[in-house]
Formats: C-alpha cells, sequence, structure tokens
C-alpha cells in the first residue's frame, strides 16, 4: 500500500455516496428543530465548506441545487479530487472549487475563505489527533460567527464491543503493508472469523461484536475497506469530541437525524425522566448515548447562537416548505427504534402525509388543509421531525429563483445521467426543491434519457443495455433476450406509477 496516506486507505477509492443531512436546507431545519434560526434554508448565498469530501458527490450536488452557494471542497486523495471536478465540469458548475490538500495545509492557507457552514461527514473517527487539531483550528480562523459546523463520527458505547476487534484487524494489515487494502480486509475478515470458530472468549464477552461485523459485511468492500483498516480510527464518547471543538468556541446545537429529536420515539417514560433529572447537556447527551446504545452520531454544532422568543420560532416553522421525498403509498407508519418497532399514529400522520402529497407546501398551507382535529403544535411538528428523520419528507427551499435552480440542476443531472451506461456508482440526482439529492437507480437514469430522446421502444433498448452490463438469472437458469425485456418492461412500469410522480414533484423531469 502507499504511504503517503497517514495509515488512512488510499489504494481503494471511496463510494460515491450522498449525505443528505449536511444539505444546507436540511442543517437549517436541524436548528429550526431547536429553536435556533441558522443559515442555508431560504436559498440565501452562502459560504459552504465539505472537508474530506471523498469523491465529491455531495458537494457537487449541493453547488448544483443551490447556485448562490460558494462551495469548497477539499480532500487529500488526488483520485478523489480529479474524479469529482470532471463532474462539475461535465455539470458546467463554475460555484464549486476542489481542492486538494491536507487538514494542516488549508488550516495555514490565508487564501480559504470563511464559511457558514463546514461539514465532516465520515472524517473525524478516520484521523489522528493532529489531523484533528488542525480541523479544530481551521474551524476556530474560518467559521463565520453563528455559523454551523456538521460532524458525523462513530460513537460509543456503540462500538465498545468491536473496537478490539477492529485494532486486531488494522494490526494484521500493518504487518504487511505491501498488501493491498483488498487483500487486507480479505485477511481480516478471514481471521475474524477463525477467531469465532475456535470459540474465542472475546465473541461470548461481547455478542455484539458479531451481530456488528455481520451488518459491516453488507456494505461495499470498498467502504468497508476504510472502515475497519483505517490506523487512527476512534470512536468518541460525545463529551470528549464536544471537549475538542469547544476550543474553536463551538456550542452543541442538536442531531443532524431529526428523528432524534423527539423522546417518545427513542425513550420510554422512565428513560425520559432520568434524562430529565440532568442539568449538564454534555451529561444528558453522553447518558442518551449510554441508554441507545448509540454507534453513529451526526451532531451539529454553531459557533454562537441565540435561541428564538417562541412566537418567531413558530412563524419560521410555519414559513418553511416541505415536500415529500417518498411515494405516498410507500411510506409505512412503523419503524425501527431503540425500543423496538414504533407504530405512529394514523390519525396524525396519515393526514400530514396526504397533505404534502400534493406537492411542496409551507406548513401553514398544510395546516389550512388538515381536517379539524384536536392535533396540537407539538404533536405536528413532532410529527414532521420523524418523517424528515425517516427521510420521507425534506425541507424545501422557497419558490423564489427555482428556474435558476431548475436550469443548474439540469445540467449536472445530465452529466449523471450520461454516465449512466458506463457506471453504476452515480445513484443520485439533483433537486432543485430540496437543494439536496434524489436517491435515482441507473435503470431509471437511462430510461429517463430514453423518454427524453422520444425512443418509442424503451424496453428493447434498456434490455440490450442490461444484457451488456449484467447477466440476468432466475433459479440459476439464464434468460432468454425476451424473457429480460419482459423483466425490463415490468420495471419500466413501476418507474412510470411511482418514480416518475415522484421525480416530478421534485422537480426532476
Amino acid at each position: 500500500m502507499a504511504d503517503w496516506g497517514s495509515g488512512y486507505v488510499v489504494d481503494t477509492a471511496y463510494v460515491h455516496d450522498f449525505c443528505r443531512v449536511q444539505v444546507p436546507a436540511m442543517l437549517s431545519f436541524a436548528a429550526l428543530a431547536r429553536g435556533v434560526a441558522a443559515t442555508g434554508g431560504r436559498g440565501e448565498p452562502l459560504h459552504y465548506c465539505d472537508l474530506g469530501c471523498g469523491q465529491g458527490l455531495t458537494a457537487t450536488i449541493v453547488a448544483a441545487a443551490n447556485p448562490n452557494a460558494k462551495v469548497f471542497a477539499a480532500d487529500f486523495n488526488p483520485t478523489h479530487i480529479a474524479g469529482a471536478r470532471s463532474l462539475a465540469e461535465a455539470a458546467g458548475l463554475n460555484n464549486i472549487a476542489f481542492h486538494e490538500a491536507d487538514f494542516a495545509e488549508l488550516a495555514d492557507d490565508a487564501s480559504v475563505p470563511e464559511f457558514d457552514i463546514i461539514a465532516l461527514h465520515g472524517v473525524y473517527s478516520w484521523i489522528g489527533a493532529d489531523h484533528r487539531k488542525a480541523i479544530v483550528a481551521l474551524i476556530r480562523r474560518r467559521l463565520k460567527p453563528g455559523g454551523l459546523v456538521y460532524v458525523s463520527y462513530d460513537a460509543m458505547p456503540g462500538w465498545a464491543g468491536m473496537a478490539p476487534l477492529r485494532r486486531l484487524m488494522v494490526q494484521l494489515q500493518s504487518a504487511q503493508p505491501q498488501a493491498s487494502s483488498k487483500r487486507a480486509l480479505d485477511q481480516a475478515l478471514a481471521l475474524a472469523d477463525r477467531l469465532k470458530e475456535a470459540g474465542a472468549h472475546f465473541y461470548r464477552m461481547y455478542p455484539q461484536a458479531a451481530v456488528q461485523l455481520e451488518r459491516l459485511r453488507k456494505l461495499p468492500a470498498s467502504y468497508l475497506a476504510h472502515e475497519l483498516l483505517t490506523r487512527d480510527w476512534q470512536a468518541f464518547s460525545f463529551a470528549d469530541l464536544a471537549q475538542e471543538l469547544a476550543t474553536a468556541k463551538l456550542s452543541y446545537l442538536g442531531s443532524a437525524h431529526l428523528t432524534d429529536h423527539v423522546d417518545r420515539v427513542n425513550f420510554t417514560e422512565a428513560q425520559q425522566a432520568l434524562l430529565a433529572d440532568l442539568a449538564d447537556p454534555l451529561i444528558v447527551e453522553t447518558t442518551r448515548d449510554m441508554i441507545i446504545g448509540r454507534q453513529f452520531r451526526r451532531d451539529v454544532f454553531a459557533k454562537g447562537f441565540t435561541p428564538m422568543a417562541p412566537m418567531a420560532a413558530r412563524e419560521r416553522w410555519l414559513a418553511t416548505r416541505f415536500v415529500l421525498t417518498s411515494p405516498r403509498d410507500d411510506i409505512e407508519l412503523s419503524f425501527d427504534t431503540p425500543l423496538g418497532r414504533f407504530q405512529l399514529r394514523s390519525e396524525i400522520y396519515q393526514g400530514v402525509i396526504d397533505a404534502f402529497a400534493a406537492g411542496p407546501l409551507r406548513l401553514r398551507e398544510v395546516i389550512e388543509r388538515l381536517p379539524e382535529t384536536s392535533l396540537g403544535w407539538v404533536s405536528l411538528t413532532d410529527a414532521v421531525k420523524v418523517l424528515v428523520g425517516q427521510g420521507h419528507l425534506a425541507p424545501a427551499l422557497p419558490p423564489e429563483e427555482e428556474t435558476t435552480r431548475q436550469k443548474s440542476t439540469q445540467a449536472f443531472n445530465a452529466a449523471v445521467m450520461a454516465r449512466a451506461k458506463e457506471t453504476t456508482e452515480l445513484r443520485y440526482l439533483a433537486s432543485p426543491i430540496t437543494g439536496g439529492g434524489v436517491r435515482v437507480d441507473p435503470l431509471t437514469q437511462l430510461y429517463m434519457q430514453a423518454r427524453r430522446k422520444g425512443i418509442a421502444d424503451p424496453a428493447a433498448l434498456l434490455a440490450n443495455l442490461a444484457t451488456a452490463n449484467e447477466s440476468f438469472e432466475t433459479n440459476g437458469r439464464k434468460l432468454s433476450a425476451d424473457e429480460v425485456r419482459a423483466q425490463i418492461a415490468a420495471r419500466i412500469a413501476t418507474i412510470d406509477e411511482h418514480v416518475v410522480p415522484l421525480l416530478a414533484r421534485l422537480g426532476i423531469g
């Protein structure tokens, strides 16, 4: 393996992933959920920074869907930056700049602008102390007063059992530095299996480690290598991370995962009573993690903030637009929580979902469409938080300047779809409504292209493309050309019925 990575995996490129919660509108709404007004929710001009941007897909989508934003994205891996620049250039984006640099170089670079938002997704747990100090110094110097920082990281106590096994995997990889990350990963997983088969007492002490490892195995190998083989990995207690960021004058604002804001979804009444008796916010958050056994945190910090007066906060809620990001009929009124399978009350949620099915609406407009009920303000706003947290709803940008956003996202989406014949890695398109991304699989992208070109029989075209890239089988039998075409035609019918209307609602045609 190359040695310029400071212990980070560099011979395997990271996945092309999109992080919805680090979109400006989502972070602004996370602040609003805590009663704080923050930039990003109105499509206004702002400076946005994505530190450790990886393949740059999130940063590029933010730039495409928020043309008033100036996006600064940095990663130390030149392969990532080269690919990200290529996509941004193909999309004709002139409001994003990609930089190949490490955090120390950025912290000392006087040309780096001041930012309204700095995002660090999947970075902080995977770098050493010196790099974290450089990040904190950069935030201290370049984040504007009132600005937001989004940081995600592996958390304690959820990684307590897995941490020793992960450390052993890194030691195994370090003992053979010339081995590729793929070979090192295969060997590390094999060692974990042999330990279990040999009856290692570790697995009896920490049974959750085996469960966690099986969950990780289902993830792409390129992701897993970065997750498990990085030398300087650390899972943080919330209080320890908050203490590090406090030197940059940051204060904890709340979770970027909106379902975390609704205690009755996550805690029993006895657990809520325990938390209510605690005064120190750092102890409260650490205790919440202990109760849940949290493995991953998505935190929003601010460089100074003042909570809004209750009436001002309510008015901002009422003026905020939201849009459904799932087909209405696909939204389940139950989901898994730390308490088990949680059932939502249909008399509350179904009316809210039905109202938003009409298209992007301000919350004030939704209230006007709801039937006469005893639904209170807290129940309504909790319902919105839960639906946003579960990915069925998203804050939407104001309709003003939507035409400008549409032009920018169309160019980006065309650049992505033009690559759908060659790669299946780019699975997100940009929405001028949400200011973020929407997951759209390559087949749907190809079908959308065929529709635009007016191709009379898109099923035949897509069947030919599909069979050239993958083998279609049923029960071990290879399907005939006609059978493949029938499968593709069935998938197209589903796309027409469910996906196309959803994309139209999100401004993607």
